[in-house]
């Protein structure tokens, strides 16, 4: 092991490529193979240098399959082109060798880490509607113009299952349709809410700069490009897009020794979203981000839908600019024995004085840490400890300081057991764990009321309104735990929360999910966020109703004047440009219903599973569609039976009750209304 170490000391600090070649051609082991006639020695001269040197490292640290029959030349530089990648992504741990290490000490390390004291963290409650919450918001909205969005969206998301319906071909995350609409496409969505909010209150037109973090791992790379494409970037400039590849690592079993798929074809998968640090400050997304005025991130995690619901992240933004915080994390309650990370003050005893810091255990190594996830009470099923979700505020320059100190932090080995008992696993980092870098020191040891820094900072919200991940498929038998359908439950019940108590409609009772499962939701509200996003927004544009038992209700419109309306059936109204033809327009469709009555048979519940993908079989349903700038008015009609309302663009249709039937008025509306 010491010999090993050396080298990979002595290879970081060689200054050429032939200087690394000649270390490498002189320890034991390359050299021993250096001079056997294997076919694989010819192969060397026919190869770039960073690709022999990532290569002939593969056979210093034992695990090149020597004994395997040597495949085509073409084949071999394949892998020696993805070993140099994987050889220069992390040349601050000692490239191919490097990780290597890394692995087998994580592998090895058993002790406990009891060098430090794990508190839960100070968190600022923003679960409330308070004068500082509201306060929070508004400096949200303000700092809009200084913020960019950053997505990690490279993970191989194997537990989904999610698969091509005519190709059989695996799919990533970002492909899954969930209610109608794509994960990527409900992330960009929910940006688009916040820009229009913004231009609603000050005329201007904000297009907020977006950094992809993708992956080669099932096409990733390729899928992502095509989701923006076909939907036309989803009516943002294309420049205001950079995608950058995570690459792909080596998967080791439980003694660190390298998987195979093939002979010569490794298995590899992606290294984790700690990587997206790095990578950004090694392609120059920082910098092209700067061109857009951008000084802040959100980071989001495309397997939680929530996060974008209501006010929660203006005020996590908010209070993160307005603070000059370094860095954030957005929390909520947490279920104890759940596999979630937590977050945590870390406190050390140090010369002088005390060092803390906000962070980040993953499940997985609380009994590493000594960290008991026991209840705040033992009635309630809440941790003491609050979840990470992975939503995360950064300033940028703070960022790049700390990438130069930690290029990869939280490093984990997570090993998973397979379907032939084997364990599998890879060297992992931790995106949130950059977090360690901004320790404060303190010369008195912080009491429970003081443990608020002044870096870091973490909010704190109601859990159905900032996570609920779909990480996983459902297997009858199991835990409804990250899948699609309990985060579809969790999303109706945001949904029940904004009818109820900011619009005032009346809802059938709720039901569990086995419930739902065993029938069909007691109702679906689905919105297009730009109605909002604030819950306080909507309800000033729909006031009291009330939706029958399994009712459908889509709202794809920006702008809305509903009141008293009474659904028992399905209704739908559909803008093709909620927010006008353009980014961003005042001549937007617009719908007003009064004292409106829709009665028909709505959906066919048994022919519509799984529900959260809302592709539902209606035996009938009221649909108004909205086309260009135009306008939907009914007062005082009862719509009964299967409808559709087509108003183009610059019309107005009014329908107007007609005894038991009703008749419609068609007129022309202008710019100047």
């Amino acid at each position: 092991m010491k010999a090993i170490e050396n080298l990979a000391v002595r290879l970081q600090e060689a200054k050429t490529d032939a200087e690394k070649i000649n270390l490498l051609n002189d320890y034991p082991r390359v050299a021993a193979f250096l001079k056997t006639a294997h076919p694989l020695c010819v192969v060397f001269s026919k190869l770039s240098m960073d690709n022999e040197i990532a290569l002939k490292q593969l056979i210093a640290i034992g695990q090149a399959p020597l004994d395997v029959e040597i495949p085509s030349n073409q084949d071999i530089e394949k892998l020696s082109a993805v070993l140099a990648s994987v050889d220069h992504f992390y040349r601050e741990l000692g490239g191919v060798i490097g990780y290597q290490l890394q692995v087998l000490r994580l592998l090895n390390v058993k002790e406990t880490a009891l060098d430090a004291r794990y508190h839960s963290p100070y968190f600022i409650d923003i679960s409330q509607k308070k004068k500082e919450v509201d306060s929070a918001i508004e400096e949200g909205i303000r700092a809009m113009p200084f913020l960019c969005e950053m997505y990690p969206l490279g993970g191989s998301a194997d537990r989904l299952h999610l698969v091509d319906e005519i190709t059989g071909q695996d799919l990533p995350a970002a492909k899954l349709e969930f209610a109608n609409q794509t994960l990527l496409a409900r992330l960009l969505r929910d940006l688009e809410a916040r820009e229009y909010l913004y231009f609603k209150r000050t005329g201007k037109v904000l297009t907020t700069p977006v950094a992809i973090m993708t992956s080669h791992e099932k096409d990733n790379r390729i899928h992502i490009q095509n989701i923006l494409e076909t939907n036309g970037w989803f009516g943002r400039p294309k420049e205001s897009f950079c995608l950058f590849v995570q690459p792909l690592v080596p998967a080791v079993n439980q003694l660190g020794g390298w998987l195979w798929t093939a002979p010569w074809k490794l298995l590899l998968k992606p290294g984790g979203h700690g990587a997206i640090w790095k990578l950004a400050k090694d392609h120059g997304v920082f910098d092209w981000f700067r061109q857009f005025g951008a000084k802040y991130a959100l980071v989001r995690q495309i397997n939680n839908p929530l996060a974008g619901m209501d006010y929660g992240v203006l005020a996590f933004t908010g209070i993160g600019v307005s603070q000059q915080k370094s860095f954030g994390f957005a929390s909520c309650p947490r279920h104890c024995l759940s596999a979630e990370g937590m977050n945590v003050l870390v406190e050390r005893k140090i010369k002088g004085g005390y060092s803390y810091v906000v962070s980040n255990v993953e499940y997985t190594d609380f009994e590493k840490y000594g960290i008991e996830d026991r209840p705040l009470s033992p009635d309630e099923p809440y941790s003491r400890f609050t979840s990470n979700t992975n939503i995360l505020f950064a300033d940028l320059s703070a960022i790049e300081d700390a990438v130069k100190k930690c290029p990869f932090p939280g490093l984990i080995i997570n090993m998973k057991k397979k379907s032939n008992h084997e364990q599998i696993g890879r060297l992992e980092s931790a995106m949130q764990n950059i977090a360690d870098v901004f320790v404060e020191r303190k010369r008195e040891r912080l009491t429970k009321e003081s443990h608020a820094l002044k870096k870091t900072f973490i909010t704190y919200n109601h859990r159905h309104k900032t996570i609920s991940t779909a990480k996983k498929a459902f297997v009858d038998g199991s835990s409804f735990d990250d899948t699609p359908e309990n985060c579809f439950y969790d999303l109706m019940r945001s949904h029940r929360e904004l009818l109820c108590v900011a619009c005032g409609f009346v809802l059938p009772p709720d039901r569990s999910l086995q419930e739902v499962l065993a029938a069909h939701p007691p109702f679906v509200f689905l919105f297009h966020p730009a109605l909002g996003p604030l819950f306080q927004t909507i309800g000033q544009k729909m006031r009291r109703g009330r939706l029958s038992d399994g009712s459908e209700f889509v709202m794809e419109v920006a702008e809305a004047d509903i009141e008293n309306l009474e659904v028992n059936g399905s209704l739908r109204i559909i803008a093709k440009y909620p927010m006008g033809s353009k980014r961003f327009s005042k001549w937007v469709p617009r719908t007003i219903l009064r004292n409106v009555k829709v009665i028909n048979r709505g959906v066919d519940w048994k022919t519509s599973r799984p529900f959260w993908k809302a592709k539902y079989q209606r035996y009938e349903s009221l649909e108004i569609v909205l086309e260009g700038y135009s306008e939907f008015v009914a007062e005082n009609v009862c719509l009964e039976g299967a409808h559709r309302f087509e108003v183009r663009d610059g019309e107005r249709l009014v329908v107007i009750q007609d005894g038991k039937s009703f008749r419609i008025q068609k007129t022309n509306i202008n710019k100047t209304e």
